[in-house]
């Protein structure tokens, strides 16, 4: 029988594993196959089996050295592919796309644009690495030490130049003439396919606004690679022995959608970089149950962690990364919908702080504003505001001063439970107020000042009025003592200019009955040179070490005071 039938096949799977620590596979594989498999028994086989009881007609080995599995199965008399078969042989089965019928387009495409989407959809449909993908590299240091794992040949691999500034992969141009017929495709030939796969979001909306016949069709290239790639990612969660206790759940409960409508199933984007979908353009409920998802979630509960920022996210600060395997989460499950869904997807801002950006971006372009409309639409519709135990908005610009911001946080006629808006307290004013009073059942403040004088505020917050600031924040303070808002947390970003004043900005947020001061050391978002921003902006090094003169500071006895969080502290 051949490799493919049996894969397809419904029969009865029994699950063998072999070798150290061949439990971690096994549970990874019966996490992600529960529902897709008929698993009926585990068993273990090492060195000292002369016999085994087959009971089953296939069995699945889960081994991290293929060598030693194959030289006992041998031993028994299987055969590869006809008693038994590796679980990444199964793999495969993620990637629920494949077969599909896949147009890419560039839209309205030149030949150029075309011939990139082209290149790019190949890409992900064949189960290549993406030009791009920050991925590559870790997904690479997964498999190191695999050996003869197709996988693993696969992917490290040398890459070439061939397209010149495009920089793709050399690899890639033998599958390409297969889809050059598409170059010349005319539109209405795209009702033929099951999907037409856009590499810009933008595109991907107005075709699907131009051309709505065929608009449940529309996909982008994040979507594509959700669904056919899923078997990259799950080889790298496999067969991660990185272990860390830093007890993160995040991915079971937390969407994070971004500025062209992508999503990160974490609080940051800068954490976990891998998107399962863009809510502009792909249903909501499909992203939050993508193989992709599942897969992410897996690295959850078995303590790897394998596609997280070890450097950026500080859960991992006081639990570093170890080869000794640690106990797995226990029935953690992801609801039907995300709990806190953060919305960041509007850059829009009425300040430029220099240590965000160099202008004032107070109004997006056309196509900008078309991707950001399409998300919010589709949020509101989705249900998931209603149905989420928290709203975080903002962020990425100011919520007051952005239209799509605002018809998240004031439309709807269903009562909502929980919001949490991110400010930078210019723009509420007791207006504002009135528009959200009753639309929740509980609401809170992050409000972003970085000063506690008005002097260095024009320093640090560009474009902003100190005094309309504090009128602003008296009248919060006021909510907050009337309890009509349940907390008020004010932030200040650490750096030279204003580091001095934390001692005050502390004193002032208690005197404003407020209940936390955050403090997080600032980062570099391309707006100052390495030099510049090491020498005279960050009360840091690079090393992530505190300056003597920040700890100096920080010696004030009241930077003691429960409602400071330095945020450069691990949890």
């Amino acid at each position: 029988m051949r490799l493919n039938s049996i894969l397809n096949n419904t029969m009865e799977l029994g699950i063998i594993g072999i070798g150290e620590n061949y439990d971690k596979l096994v549970e990874d594989f019966v996490y992600i196959f529960r529902d897709k498999l008929i698993i009926a028994e585990i068993e273990k086989l090492d060195d000292n089996y002369s016999g085994f009881d087959k009971k089953y007609a296939l069995y699945v080995c889960c081994a991290y050295e293929h060598s030693l599995a194959l030289g006992i199965l041998k031993r028994l008399g299987w055969k590869y592919g006809k008693d038994f078969v590796f679980a990444e042989d199964y793999f495969a089965l993620l990637d629920d796309w494949k077969k599909k019928r896949i147009a890419y387009m560039s839209y309205p495409g030149s030949f150029k644009g075309r011939l990139e989407i082209i290149i790019f959809g190949y890409a992900a449909k064949h189960g290549k690495v993406l030009y791009r993908d920050r991925y590559r590299e870790i997904l690479k240091g997964q498999y190191d030490s695999v050996g003869g794992n197709y996988y693993g040949r696969h992917l490290t691999r040398n890459h070439k130049s061939f397209w010149g500034r495009w920089n793709y992969p050399f690899y890639l141009i033998g599958g390409l003439w297969e889809s050059i017929p598409q170059l010349f495709a005319k539109r209405k030939m795209y009702s033929n396919y099951d999907y037409i796969c856009f590499h810009s979001t933008a595109d991907a909306i107005r075709f699907r606004n131009d051309y709505p016949s065929v608009g449940d069709k529309v996909i982008t290239l994040e979507q594509l690679k959700a669904h056919t790639m899923a078997s990259l990612y799950m080889n790298a969660v496999y067969y991660d022995r990185r272990q860390n206790e830093c007890n993160c759940d995040t991915p079971f409960h937390t969407v994070w959608i971004g500025e062209d409508g992508t999503t990160r199933l974490c609080g940051c984007p800068d954490y976990l970089d891998i998107s399962c979908g863009n809510v502009g353009v792909t249903d909501c409920n499909e992203i939050w149950k993508s193989p992709l998802a599942q897969i992410i979630r897996l690295s959850v509960i078995n303590n790897t962690y394998t596609f997280c920022s070890r450097e950026l996210c500080r859960k991992f600060n006081a639990n570093k990364d170890q080869m000794t395997l640690v106990a797995r989460k226990e029935n953690t499950r992801s609801k039907e919908f995300p709990g806190i869904i953060k919305v960041a997807n509007d850059y829009v801002c009425n300040l430029h702080c220099p240590s965000c950006r160099k202008s004032i971006h107070a109004k997006n372009d056309s196509s900008t504003e078309m991707e950001i409309a399409a998300c919010t639409s589709a949020l509101l519709k989705s249900g998931w505001l209603e149905q989420a135990d928290k709203l975080v908005i903002g962020a990425s610009g100011e919520t007051f001063l952005s239209p799509n911001y605002r018809r998240i946080l004031f439309d709807g006629v269903v009562k909502r439970n929980n919001i949490s808006i991110m400010t930078n307290g210019t723009l509420f004013t007791p207006n504002e107020w009135e528009k959200m009073d009753g639309k929740y059942d509980h609401i809170s403040f992050s409000i972003s000042i970085d000063a506690a004088t008005k002097e260095t505020y024009a320093k640090v917050r560009c474009g902003g009025n100190f005094d309309r600031l504090m009128e602003n924040m008296k009248f919060l303070s006021k909510l907050r003592k009337d309890w009509k808002v349940d907390e008020v947390i004010v932030n200040m970003v650490v750096q030279r200019a204003n580091y001095k004043e934390i001692p005050d900005f502390i004193r002032w947020a208690k005197e404003m009955n407020f209940d936390g001061v955050y403090l997080s050391h600032l980062w570099n978002w391309g707006t100052y040179t390495d030099e510049e921003f090491e020498n005279n902006i960050s009360m840091f090094d690079k090393d992530g070490k505190m300056k003597p003169e920040l700890a100096r500071i920080l010696e004030d006895p009241i930077c003691l005071d429960p409602i400071v969080d330095m945020r450069w502290n691990a949890d």
